[in-house]
């Protein structure tokens, strides 16, 4: 089939590619309102005049064109439109009165619980004004925090912090992905600086929101706990709070973290189960019926798991196929993704920026487009019907990997490798497991049925946990990636569709394209690391546990042994430089290393043609004879010397002061090397100098 005998087929995907560009340009190209509706009416005009007139075949191509850039514009007016005003500039200087609705469960983050605000109303000179933001909270525990919910209304004096922007230059970007998705702003509240001035649940949302923890409420009664209460939490009514941190990253590892966001894949699981229990119903009359009940039903089970934007997904889309069958067409999966993709983001163009949202489009089009191609490479009998089934939920996996990989490359920064093998054990288990726990939804109120039945889901639960994590844990489980820029993860994308097209269409202009858009993809990284392979430099990375140090030598790193609190972020923060660095060799130099390419002795190091000093809290009060400067300082922890206990015939060119120091002493440090250049890593982000 030609592009244009697919677009005709599928006329949604004409709208919804021009509409989500609008929106993405709206990114980029910010401009007033009134502009945006003005455009869109004249485009408008032009396309419904270049309809009459009925152009010859020569300038056709103008009414295509003209519909194209109106619908764009169109993305771009929503976009615009769906903007909230920024947050007021007094609000990140001086302590603001503001009315906010809570707008998510309220999770237990240790000492504090986390939850989305929008700013309804803020008092300027004793006038209450209207306002609308949206910011996230994270408010101190204490006897009021462990009743709010979702919905409440609240008051609060506190000052709106901006969204720091990352401080090291590698990892994930959150304060941006933050932006994308409407985040203004962060607070941290206190007790005593906020109450409830509306006690009463109000908006539909934050009513699911907190029917779903009532539901949880019921698991826990039935006897789950720990991550047996969390997978199923997780999988049926997409409440993530209960689940470790450990699991999580071994169903990332492992591949299979799809099966913990609700999404299509339980969506249809449900669908399937729906289905099953009308079989009963017979006749052109039921047969209608039950389309209407089950997409009640289906909304409803949305309503359960909150109304999270994966489950409105899904539920769209397999609303429009019940739709289809309704009125007895059969419609075309594509048109049908393409159709749900327009009506969510008309209603909300912001979610075009979330990763749930195109991870799960661009998994379930790999999955329809790629997967019976890829289940006919293996021609396996029909009577082998076991192994038949393996190939094909495993084809699913592949599928959905390759068209999800650009996505996870710019995400996770790692790709895993056992994602087949994984999926061959979650996917069926996750199928049981949704039977299950609706069952135990379901007989919660027979409290000896609602026993076996936890038992039974606590153990399926328990399985899969373990397998998985074993899967994670086995040599090469995944493949660590450098970090990619949105253009080069666009670019992997125009390899993957190009290679896919020229293998279906021998087109060779395909393959070329492919070659092209992988030479944009491997210049950046062959540039960095061309200018890298003769680097000298000295790192000092944000950390606020850990004191990072680093050398570079080339594709050598050296990391000097400081004051470690957190050995798991050690870790990741260490391979996150190396990658950037592209290091191929790492090592740890010891506090008094004599030899080697660092020399380091009683605080004092030497590296290259540099010499410096760490300050932190092994260092003592000391004495030198001849005054000397030296080119650099590093302050460090909490130092065991204060500021002014330093030898005033000891000069420093560069003075560091890392993430782990408080901000009171550092301000001291700065106060008292005013004279030198100072940098706050802290305030500042993470400290690199390249060495002559």
């Amino acid at each position: 089939m030609s592009i244009n005998g697919f677009l005709d087929k599928n006329p949604f995907v004409r709208i919804v590619i021009p509409y989500a560009l609008g929106i993405i340009s709206h990114y980029y190209l910010h401009t007033i309102d009134i502009v945006c509706v003005t455009v869109v009416c004249l485009l408008l005009a032009i396309a419904v005049f270049f309809y009459r007139k009925h152009l010859s075949m020569r300038f056709g191509w103008l009414t295509g064109l003209t519909l194209f850039v109106t619908i764009g514009a169109m993305g771009f007016a929503s976009a615009q439109l769906a903007t909230p005003p920024p947050v007021p500039h007094d609000a990140g200087i001086h302590k603001c009165l503001y009315r906010a609705s809570v707008t998510s469960h309220p999770t237990d983050g240790g000492k504090a619980y986390k939850a989305d605000l929008r700013i309804e109303a803020v008092n300027i000179l004793d006038s209450w004004h209207e306002f609308d933001a949206k910011i996230v909270a994270t408010i101190m525990k204490d006897s009021a925090a462990r009743c709010l919910k979702a919905g409440q209304t609240i008051e609060f004096s506190s000052k709106i912090d901006s969204l720091d922007m990352p401080k090291n230059p590698f990892g994930f970007d959150y304060s941006q992905y933050l932006q994308l998705n409407g985040v203004q702003g962060s607070i941290f509240l206190n007790p005593g600086e906020w109450k409830t001035i509306d006690g009463s649940v109000h908006g539909l949302k934050q009513r699911a929101l907190n029917a779903r923890q009532t539901l949880v409420g019921l698991l826990e009664k039935a006897g789950l706990e720990g991550n047996e209460l969390g997978l199923a939490s997780t999988l049926v009514l997409g409440y993530k709070s209960s689940i470790d941190a450990e699991v999580k990253q071994s169903y990332m590892n492992a591949g299979a973290m799809h099966v913990l966001a609700v999404s299509g894949m339980h969506v249809g699981i449900v669908c399937a189960v729906l289905e099953l229990l009308m079989m009963a119903l017979g006749g052109n009359l039921a047969f209608r019926l039950k389309r209407v009940l089950i997409i009640l039903l289906l909304w409803t089970y949305a309503f359960i798991t909150g109304l999270s934007p994966s489950v409105l997904r899904a539920t769209v889309m397999f609303t429009f196929v019940e739709l289809g069958r309704l009125i007895r067409r059969e419609m075309s999966i594509y048109n049908t993704l393409a159709a749900s993709a327009f009506l969510l983001l008309a209603i909300n163009p912001d979610m075009l920026f979330k990763a749930g949202f195109q991870l799960s489009y661009a998994a379930v089009v790999g999955i329809v487009a790629l997967q019976p191609r890829i289940v006919r490479l293996i021609k396996i009998d029909r009577k082998r019907r076991i192994l038949r089934y393996f190939w094909e939920l495993t084809a699913v996996s592949v599928a959905a990997q390759i068209a999800t990989l650009p996505f996870c490359l710019y995400y996770f920064e790692r790709t895993p490798v056992y994602f087949w093998l994984s999926n061959i054990i979650v996917s069926p288990g996750a199928a049981v497991m949704i039977g299950l726990t609706m069952l135990l939804l379901a007989v919660s109120p027979i409290s000896v049925a609602a026993k076996w039945v936890g038992v039974a889901t606590s153990w399926v639960a328990k399985s899969m946990n373990h397998w998985v994590t074993v899967i994670a844990n086995l040599p090469g489980s995944t493949i660590e990636n450098t970090y990619i820029s949105v253009f080069q993860s666009l670019a992997v994308a125009v390899v993957i569709v190009g290679l896919l097209v020229w293998l279906r269409t021998r087109r060779c202009n395909w393959l070329i394209g492919s070659l092209a858009a992988f030479l944009v993809y491997i210049t950046p990284f062959s540039l960095k690391a061309l200018q890298n392979s003769t680097a000298h430099a000295l790192c000092v990375w944000y950390s606020p546990r850990n004191a990072m140090t680093q050398f570079v030598e080339g594709n050598r790193s050296y990391w000097l042994k400081n004051s470690i609190g957190d050995s798991r972020q050690a870790g990741l923060m260490v391979k996150g430089a190396d990658i950037y660095w592209k290091s191929g060799r790492s090592e740890t130099v010891e506090p008094d290393n004599a030899g080697g390419r660092i020399m380091a002795r009683n605080g004092f190091f030497v590296f290259d043609s540099v010499c410096g000093m760490v300050v932190d809290d092994k260092t003592v009060p000391f004495k030198i004879k001849q005054a000397d400067t030296l080119d650099f300082l590093i302050v460090s922890g909490a130092p065991g010397i204060r500021v002014r206990q330093m030898p005033r015939n000891l000069k420093f060119h560069n003075v560091i002061i890392d993430g782990t120091v408080k901000p009171w002493m550092a301000k001291e440090w700065e106060r008292w090397f005013a004279d030198s250049e100072t940098h706050n890593v802290r305030r500042q982000g993470a400290y690199i100098c390249r060495l002559q």
